[in-house]
């Protein structure tokens, strides 16, 4: 069996009585990740944990197998890639030395580490800029050179915390387009944390919801805009419901249940399902249609109906 990317086994993160992590439990099996969740919710702390960072109040966070708060696991910390929100730099020196001395730090001699600097300064486009100091940069140039000191040590895995924070719209697309390309051109596996869901979707293939410190959602992005064709949500009398999902299922509709037991989801696999429809199939098979709503047609909505459902880490699989 494979090793995931990624596992949390139980995870728990408290300061003092303040419990920001509730035993947390999931795998990541590779390629992208996107991490959501209001202000609060416990991203912070799931990454200072997975980075080794904090210690957990219970629990483990695995990488690739290894138990990433070894300190004495070096070996694993160089695998390893983080691109903080917040500007970092070495003051007083220029790009491609501040990239060289991390690069030293992770093993790499000095002259083979010049080099590898150079040629990623040069990959985010700051290879006629690498010998200008990094206080000097605009906004979009600085976030390229964060993304620039995650990669010069070649890592399999990459944290992003908010990579296209402050960036104009050109900046933004040209930041995602280095993004991907690092995933497709060089393998390399991404959790990517971000308020910009448009990002996440662009990036990512799973995500993780978070809120209040628990798991809300664990699921694809595939899955999860899946229900774009036209999927309807259906709530009828509770008695009725039995009934109603085997007249749609006779009539050749998808049927999923719901989040509660009023509601079934309806899809057709030849095409959007009207509205009108399901208020004919009601009267066909004698149930009161008390509602219908659109299914999540994106990321946004998905991620909304997470935040506000009674239970949405149970919903069925292929259905936000």
């Amino acid at each position: 069996m494979a090793t995931s990317v990624l596992e949390l086994n139980q995870l728990t993160v408290k300061y003092g009585s303040f419990t920001a992590l509730n035993s947390v439990s999931a795998a990541f099996e590779g390629g992208g990740l996107g991490l959501l969740g209001p202000n609060g919710a416990g991203k912070s702390s799931m990454l200072r944990c997975i980075l080794g960072l904090i210690q957990p109040a219970g629990g483990e966070v695995r990488i690739f197998g290894e138990v990433s708060s070894d300190q004495r696991n070096s070996l694993l910390r160089r695998r390893i890639g983080y691109m903080p929100e917040r500007d970092t730099w070495v003051p007083g020196m220029s790009a491609v030395r501040g990239l060289a001395h991390l690069a030293e730090i992770c093993g790499f001699l000095p002259a083979d580490a010049m080099l590898r600097a150079s040629d990623v300064l040069y990959f985010v486009g700051l290879g006629e800029e690498r010998y200008r100091e990094v206080h000097t940069f605009s906004t979009g140039m600085r976030q390229r050179y964060k993304l620039a000191a995650a990669l010069v040590h070649d890592p399999d895995l990459l944290f992003l915390d908010e990579p296209t924070n402050g960036l104009d719209p050109r900046g933004r697309a040209r930041m995602l387009e280095l993004i991907d390309q690092v995933r497709r051109d060089h393998g390399i596996h991404l959790i990517l944390a971000s308020h910009l869901l448009p990002d996440v979707e662009y990036l990512c293939e799973h995500v993780w919801v978070l809120d209040k410190g628990e798991m809300k959602m664990s699921n694809s992005v595939a899955d999860l805009t899946a229900v774009a064709r036209g999927a309807k949500r259906v709530r009828v009398e509770e008695s009725q419901l039995a009934h109603f999902k085997q007249a749609a299922t006779g009539a050749g509709l998808t049927v999923l249940q719901g989040r509660s037991a009023t509601e079934v989801l309806l899809d057709s696999p030849s095409g959007v399902l009207a509205s009108q429809s399901i208020f004919e199939l009601g009267r066909s098979c004698q149930v009161q249609i008390q509602s219908v709503q659109p299914a999540a047609k994106s990321l946004e909505d998905a991620f909304l109906e997470a935040l506000e459902g009674d239970n949405p880490s149970e919903l069925p699989e292929g259905i936000a």
